[in-house]
């Protein structure tokens, strides 16, 4: 293992231990903003007030709940699986990350609220070796873009799954390490200026206007979290390769996202004004969509681990063996 990769670790392990849960408050983000939420959910369940997850579970595992054992890769402070614990939608629950400090915050608050169920533990995500066929569902929330190594987790989560089994990805799918096009960032901008100036002060600097978003240096995104957006263009494709991909439910952000960074609290909710500007940028990055003009930078991808049934027919269909020989190969 090389020097080079341990101090990246170290750093990246050093960033997410600190700022595991310390979002909310001011509203920094967009997704901080309860209608860029709304938005999200419905353009990823299509149904108002349904969000992502419950279209997941009422879309692919209506009748099946509580599943057996689910994992979430990159778990942060554990909010996530605290969550569905209260939906009662799995029987024990297995989640990973690579900051110990994340890992310390999930574990008191799962015993302060419980949830003897939720079981924490430190994994790189880059090397890490999961147990085969275990697992119902693997979900990656905001996670899987922070990995180096996608061919080997991809891999690990193919294998880990049981068959017919469902790898749950909501991330950041645009461009890595936020390497935006000229083009993106012109359409930004251009909105940004457009914007009445009480709407485009900073939240994190006080007394200060948000200045024009610019393309940060690769050394300079190495600098603060090596891990950030690492390959976060790859996560699509290399979907396709190790799964049946059954959904792709892009929700924008190649407007949003950077536009609202550092002042989405300065729409809000009760500010009439502030919201008719919130849904004229909605449909500003809406028109950019449909136009091509912008590609999807969030997503929530499903893909599914086929079931012994459809890569046995597979395999018959791709080669010359007997129906013996199929039958002995699949079943051991």
């Amino acid at each position: 293992m090389s020097t080079h990769y341990e101090t990246d670790l170290a750093r990246v392990r050093e960033v997410w231990s600190e700022n595991a849960g310390t979002w909310g408050g001011r509203k920094l983000h967009w997704l901080e903003h309860p209608a860029v939420h709304n938005r999200i959910n419905f353009k990823v369940s299509r149904v108002a007030g349904f969000d992502r997850f419950q279209f997941f579970f009422q879309r692919h595992l209506r009748g099946r709940m509580p599943v057996n054992r689910v994992l979430t890769l990159g778990c942060g402070n554990g909010e996530f699986e605290r969550n569905l614990a209260k939906l009662n939608y799995v029987r024990e629950h297995d989640a990973l990350d690579v900051a110990e400090g994340a890992i310390e915050k999930a574990r008191r608050a799962a015993r302060e609220e419980g949830y003897s169920h939720i079981q924490y533990r430190v994994a790189d995500l880059n090397q890490v070796d999961l147990p085969k066929d275990r697992y119902d569902v693997i979900f990656g929330i905001s996670s899987v873009h922070h990995v180096a190594g996608l061919e080997h987790l991809f891999a690990q989560v193919y294998s880990s799954l049981k068959p017919g089994g469902y790898f749950f990805l909501d991330e950041y799918v645009g461009a890595s390490q936020y390497q935006w096009p000229d083009q993106q960032l012109g359409h930004i901008n251009r909105v940004l200026e457009m914007l009445p100036q009480r709407f485009k002060f900073s939240l994190s600097r006080p007394g200060e206007t948000k200045p024009p978003v610019a393309r940060p240096t690769v050394e300079e995104m190495n600098a603060v979290d090596p891990s950030e957006a690492v390959r976060s263009s790859e996560i699509g494709p290399l979907l396709e390769r190790y799964f049946e991909q059954v959904e792709f439910r892009g929700y924008g952000g190649g407007l949003l996202h950077m536009l609202l960074e550092d002042i989405a609290g300065n729409f809000a909710e009760d500010d009439s004004e502030a919201l008719c500007w919130l849904q004229r940028i909605f449909s500003i990055e809406d028109s950019l969509l449909e136009q091509g003009e912008l590609e999807h930078d969030f997503a929530v991808l499903i893909g599914r681990k086929p079931t012994r049934y459809r890569v046995a027919m597979e395999y018959l269909r791709t080669t010359n063996v007997g129906v013996r020989t199929l039958y002995r190969k699949f079943t051991g």
